[in-house]
């Protein structure tokens, strides 16, 4: 008898599991720890919430497999539910019901981390992802920079541990200033702050800020401020690679195709993922 893919996908260890599900075996066995607790929690308290009759269904590891597979790999539903015996109707009800379930155990430190007297510095960043054109309002998701229609994420980092302290989702065409603008975060003036030089102006707003020198209209940069560019570039290469662990997720790399108010939701779950793996 042929063995299923999930089956398969179990017996997986080291960098094969990694590969496909995004996180190591020991971290995966300790998330299906939580989110079995959860859901057990869940039906003590609300005990005639899920009543009638039952369909096929898999059981709590399988279901979390599959959200990660989906994320990592970021496959059709239709596919999806092939790989795993299911319909695709029933396979995209999973997703969204265990991504509700991560979001709430994977919560980032937030804005209140940034009161914190730990932190001693942040990074902060945008990085965009290409969408499908939108029905409405398409002018607003065009981003002017990649010439596409983009969803906008600003990731705030923290520089000693590079754990991801918030992530914020905008429209392609916002600025990366913008954002943070928007945001209206309250920030310890005492803790460091660097961006790139899309938040030229950050110094007005937060005390103790640095993004690199411009160089000015028909003139040079210095040798002291090239220097200071090049200690800041060396300072902020770190987020560049949380930025790609978390791209291994490929649903934040490729073109999103789901819907536009799910993008943060599924950005706080690959953050969560990210920092688990940081905090090992």
């Amino acid at each position: 008898m042929a063995t299923s893919y999930v089956d398969r996908l179990k017996r997986r260890t080291g960098k094969k599991f990694r590969r496909s599900v995004g996180i190591r075996l020991r971290t995966f066995r300790q998330l299906y720890r939580q989110v079995r607790d959860a859901i057990e929690q869940e039906r003590r308290e609300q005990p005639l919430k899920r009543r009638g009759k039952k369909s096929k269904t898999l059981s709590i590891e399988d279901k979390l497999l599959l959200t990660l597979v989906y994320l990592r790999q970021y496959h059709t539903f239709d596919d999806l539910g092939e790989q795993f015996g299911i319909s695709e109707s029933y396979a995209q009800k999973i997703f969204h019901r265990y991504l509700d379930i991560l979001v709430k155990l994977l919560r980032l430190p937030g804005k209140k981390a940034l009161l914190e007297e730990g932190i001693e510095a942040v990074l902060i960043d945008v990085t965009e992802q290409p969408m499908e054109r939108p029905v409405k309002k398409q002018r607003q998701w065009f981003s002017g920079k990649k010439k596409r229609h983009t969803i906008t994420t600003q990731l705030i980092v923290c520089l000693t541990t590079l754990q991801i302290l918030l992530v914020v989702c905008d429209k392609g065409r916002t600025h990366d200033f913008k954002i943070l603008k928007k945001g209206r975060l309250k920030i310890l003036k005492e803790l460091k702050k660097y961006g790139d030089s899309g938040y030229q102006g950050i110094v007005k707003l937060y005390e103790n800020s640095r993004t690199p020198h411009k160089k000015p209209k028909g003139g040079e940069l210095t040798p002291k401020q090239k220097e200071e560019n090049r200690i800041l570039a060396r300072l902020r290469t770190p987020i560049e690679h949380v930025n790609r662990r978390c791209k291994i997720f490929r649903i934040v790399k490729e073109t999103y195709r789901g819907k536009h108010k799910n993008s943060l939701k599924v950005w706080t779950v690959i953050a969560g993922l990210v920092n688990l793996r940081y905090a090992q």
